[in-house]
């Protein structure tokens, strides 16, 4: 699954963990749930454990490189579903 995605604008659901519960709580009356996230971007980086994904991606010009803002990395073992958009 190596670069196979590299460059390519995409969807992703995976899955994450989440929040801290404050004081003290009852567990026999404690639940958990999945958290399921769905995020979309450039892929601008990927191996075989990680894809990192630029929400904005600007391409290179005459007086800039290219460059990323809003840069999440997502481990792939989370991962449910990748989709090329």
């Amino acid at each position: 699954m190596e670069n196979k995605f590299l460059d390519k604008i995409v969807s992703i659901t995976w899955i994450d963990s989440y929040g801290v519960t404050t004081g003290w709580q009852d567990i026999n009356e404690y639940e958990a749930d999945i958290c399921v996230i769905n995020s979309w971007g450039k892929v601008i980086y990927e191996d075989k454990n990680l894809i990192s994904l630029a929400h904005n991606f600007a391409e290179a010009t005459n007086n800039t490189p290219s460059q990323a803002n809003g840069i999440m990395v997502i481990p792939k073992v989370c991962i449910t579903k990748i989709t090329v958009i």
